[in-house]
């Protein structure tokens, strides 16, 4: 086996940039998708989780990124592009996942932060996009 990472010099951070995500604990009380019923169905289950978690997604520059989401059996990301130095909010589903900001530029960074946990009927929050 050829070592590609050895023979192309690919050691060190420079190399391996870090893609932003966070933690997510998922909310036991929520209804569960069924992947055995159709897309509408499971969207309208999806707009019954009532907690959402809060986020903010910072860079140095105006960075373009793709939101998405991870678990232990799917990666998914929306292809509309955002910019750095937004707020944004996802709902929680019964699962724990990994809220991701993908870089349009695998080299730019990108923090995120959890800025709360709430409902979607907080009036703090009532300007925020929803994804």
């Amino acid at each position: 086996m050829k070592n590609f990472k050895l023979e192309n010099n690919l050691i060190g951070d420079k190399n391996w940039p870090e893609i932003a995500s966070v933690y997510v604990a998922g909310n036991k009380k929520a209804m569960p998708i069924n992947p055995e019923k159709d897309e509408e169905y499971n969207e309208a289950v999806i707009q019954s989780w009532d907690k959402i978690v809060v986020l903010h997604a910072m860079a140095p520059k105006p960075t373009k990124f793709h939101i998405g989401f991870t678990d232990k059996f799917v990666t998914k990301y929306l292809k509309y592009d955002f910019v750095t130095d937004l707020k944004f909010a996802m709902r929680v589903g019964p699962k724990n996942f990994q809220i991701i900001a993908l870089p349009k530029n695998m080299e730019d960074k990108i923090m995120l932060e959890v800025v709360e946990y709430t409902t979607e009927n907080d009036e703090k929050y009532k300007d925020l996009i929803l994804i």
